[in-house]
């Protein structure tokens, strides 16, 4: 059980474990956040379906953590990777971070440039696309690097393609995961150009 500061109760399993994914998804248990491992390292393909670490997301645990309403997300504006971004205050020094990680990589390597190029948004309160569930980027713990350098399942669907394939080098994601992000490139359902603030899948402990 967990209580929220308003009093509110969640609890830690569901009164059916048995449950499909989808059912999961829309209607999770705190277990079932955890219940698929995210594990950083080298990027491999993922073949497993619905092996999608993080998708899952207990939705009245982020309204209480982010905020319920678009007006209640506390934003404040960062400078990341030459652009102006609007990002929770929770997770602000996070983004910036990676920020600073990113601009060491890119003096290094200037080839990645063409990653950050243009961002596909921060904080923007809406759905996830095709589904009813709040997207990430509503709590303004998200970002997505430039779309045109990106795979992303929904896109290779429409042209009947939908494989895992990821064009992202090594370095980038390991810089967001190195300060709690994790990446949809590491989703069945990848989403390649996606990063998150979710460390409590990257805490190590059970």
């Amino acid at each position: 059980m967990a209580r929220l500061p308003d009093g509110t109760l969640l609890p830690w399993a569901a009164s059916n474990r048995d449950r499909t994914f989808d059912e999961r998804l829309y209607d999770a248990a705190l277990e079932d956040m955890f219940a698929i491992p995210y594990e950083t390292g080298p990027i491999i393909p993922v073949t497993t379906e619905n092996h999608d670490p993080g998708r899952i997301r207990v939705e009245r645990l982020f309204e209480a953590v982010y905020g319920r309403s678009e007006r209640g997300v506390a934003l404040a504006a960062i400078r990341f990777a030459g652009h102006r971004v609007e990002v929770h205050t929770r997770v602000k020094d996070a983004f910036l971070r990676v920020g600073a990680r990113l601009q060491a990589l890119l003096r290094e390597d200037p080839s990645l440039r063409k990653f950050v190029r243009k961002v596909g948004g921060t904080f923007v309160w809406r759905p996830i696309a095709g589904a009813s569930l709040r997207s990430s980027h509503s709590y303004g713990i998200a970002i997505d690097l430039d779309p045109s350098q990106a795979a992303y399942w929904r896109w290779d669907e429409k042209v009947g393609g939908r494989a895992w394939h990821n064009t992202l080098p090594q370095t980038l994601v390991d810089g967001f995961e190195s300060e709690g992000f994790i990446w949809g490139g590491r989703w069945y359902h990848y989403d390649t150009m996606h990063f998150e603030y979710r460390p409590e899948l990257l805490d190590g402990r059970p």
